[in-house]
């Protein structure tokens, strides 16, 4: 799993690191800390700022956040 790289895409990273952290049986606390080794550092300050029920809340809000990263990001070379 550690061959996935977030490269400015989190469309198809987080799907594909829910899928092989599945197959692989990666507790829940592994695939969290695979995935944020991952993705920017201010996207983790936004998450930190709030509680989740449980690691698909977490997903979905870093699904949402990074995106709107990215979009901020393209925006701004524009």
């Amino acid at each position: 799993m550690t061959f996935v790289e977030y490269d400015a895409g989190i469309a198809e990273f987080l799907p594909e690191m829910e899928n092989l952290t599945t197959h692989a049986r990666v507790t829940v606390i592994g695939g969290r800390t695979m995935i944020e080794d991952q993705i920017h550092e201010d996207v983790l300050r936004r998450l930190s700022l709030q509680e989740y029920v449980d690691e698909g809340e977490w997903l979905e809000a870093g699904r949402t956040v990074t995106r709107a990263e990215e979009d901020f990001k393209e925006r701004k070379r524009l």
